[in-house]
């Protein structure tokens, strides 16, 4: 499951490694909130348009992993596409991030939740400006929903 899944992060979506996760489930980071597996399938699939290479670093399962919950040590690289013309990458960018994966009864993931840096992401629980983050993310990852295909044949 965690290999199919990193494949989500190195830019090569396939029906495989959405096959781990619930119809209903849901992902959780910084940028989005989407909601249904469509569009986690749309967030993963975009990410090709924006990069031109992402890589895996370092992923460890943390000791506090149980069968509810996967928990990730995860460093990323990601490599820009470049806005010039002829040039095909631009800056890097590292991040390391804690990411939870929540199984529901048969395995498959329920909630994925990205956090950068290790801090948590902010929703309506955190006030007025978590919610208002929290409205911003879910607009977001509808905006990607609507210009990205679900299938990851078509990225």
């Amino acid at each position: 499951m965690i290999d199919d899944i990193l494949l989500l992060y190195q830019l090569k979506p396939s029906e495989t490694a959405y096959a781990h996760y619930a119809p209903s489930a849901i992902f959780h980071d910084p940028v989005s909130i989407a909601e249904g597996l469509d569009s986690i399938k749309s967030q993963f699939n975009g990410m090709p348009k924006a990069f031109a290479e992402s890589v895996t670093e370092k992923c460890d399962l943390l000791a506090e992993s149980d069968s509810s919950h996967l928990a990730l040590n995860l460093t990323q690289k990601y490599v820009f596409k470049s806005p010039i013309p002829f040039k095909e990458k631009g800056t890097e960018k590292t991040v390391n991030s804690k990411v939870t994966l929540y199984l529901d009864g048969q395995g498959q993931v329920e909630r994925h939740n990205e956090e950068w840096d290790w801090q948590g992401n902010k929703s309506e629980e955190d006030g007025w400006m978590g919610k208002m983050q929290q409205v911003r993310k879910k607009i977001d990852a509808k905006v990607v929903e609507t210009g990205v295909p679900t299938n990851p044949d078509k990225v």
